[in-house]
């Protein structure tokens, strides 16, 4: 049975110039010790999946249209957002992509993720005295190479560079050690050191707890160094799942293609690197058929009038795609 369990989640936006179709029949799934990724370019709809299935979306301007979300078995789309509590935190958590989203001008980080421990205890009906709080505090942040920690936990937000404020950020998530982490680009604005340790440390909680993680990303190859899988998304659609050796390797969509395909090679002199054409798709006026058909250069008649289904792969992947159908 899976941890995570989406079906068919499709979420509009209320605008000025009407409503826009942000998710459209998204269905994803994340099994116990599973690590997700969801890839695809900014506007494609991944932090908004991450913020639908959290329930962290305003409402309105957003509206769930359909399809349904159980973490644990639980129907997480029927309950009414104050109950919410106990599938949060020690449940599902997430490392948001904006820092000062997640951490309080007001507070210095001590507070802050003090605050993140006693969620942690009453979620699991534990008492830490104040030295211990300290130690998890302390260790935490000398993983996430943090220097000079105890000065740390002294200052507020506003004080710490966007690198430190973003292993905060992370270090009040996983200092719970929930079940399921969403990771909203959480490398981001870090040096390639951090970057890495901060991906070992992901490695690390996913082996040692048994944490579940969803990574979030634009970077196919930050993904498929740590994912078992990934999803690749399009216009607020998934538009191929594969595993993650498969989908680095031998990509089946040609929007997969080029994203491979626009990745450094190392510092081997060669051409410039190729881009999808066209511009990004503007999600209040779509094309016809398949949403991809303006930038593809395989694209068939059929494409342009009728939008494909996922339909399953040799290796047991999933593509939506004419070429395959």
């Amino acid at each position: 049975m899976s941890l995570l369990e989406v079906r068919d989640l499709s979420v509009d936006f209320a605008t000025m110039e009407g409503r826009v179709h942000v998710l459209n029949g998204v269905s994803f799934d994340v099994k116990k010790g599973e690590i997700v990724g969801i890839v695809g370019e900014s506007g494609s709809g991944k932090t908004t999946l991450g913020l639908a299935i959290l329930r962290l979306l305003d409402i309105p301007p957003a509206q769930y249209l359909g399809g349904s979300v159980h973490f644990e078995g639980n129907d997480v789309l029927s309950q009414e957002p104050s109950n919410l509590w106990h599938l949060r935190g020690t449940g599902m958590n997430m490392v948001f992509q904006e820092s000062l989203i997640s951490l309080n001008p007001v507070y210095r980080v001590e507070s802050q993720i003090n605050e993140s421990i006693n969620a942690l205890c009453t979620s699991r009906k534990v008492e830490l005295s104040k030295e211990e709080r300290g130690e998890r505090m302390l260790k935490i942040l000398q993983e996430l190479c943090l220097d000079q920690p105890q000065q740390v936990l002294k200052k507020y937000p506003h004080e710490l560079s966007g690198g430190m404020r973003q292993r905060v950020s992370i270090a009040m998530s996983i200092i719970q050690t929930p079940k399921l982490l969403f990771l909203d680009e959480p490398t981001t604005g870090l040096d390639s050191y951090v970057q890495n340790r901060i991906l070992e440390i992901i490695r690390k909680l996913n082996k040692e707890f048994g944490i579940s993680m969803v990574l979030i990303t634009h970077d196919l190859t930050v993904a498929s160094q740590i994912c078992d899988r990934i999803y690749v998304m399009y216009a607020g659609r998934v538009v191929e799942v594969g595993l993650s050796k498969q989908i680095l390797e031998r990509p089946f969509h040609p929007y997969s293609e080029t994203l491979l395909a626009a990745l450094p090679k190392g510092f081997e002199n060669g051409p410039p690197l190729p881009i999808p054409q066209g511009e990004p798709p503007d999600l209040k006026n779509l094309p016809e058929g398949c949403k991809f058909n303006p930038r593809c250069v395989y694209a068939m008649d059929v494409c342009k009038t009728r939008e494909p289904k996922l339909i399953p792969t040799s290796d047991s992947g999933q593509i939506s795609c004419w070429k395959y159908s």
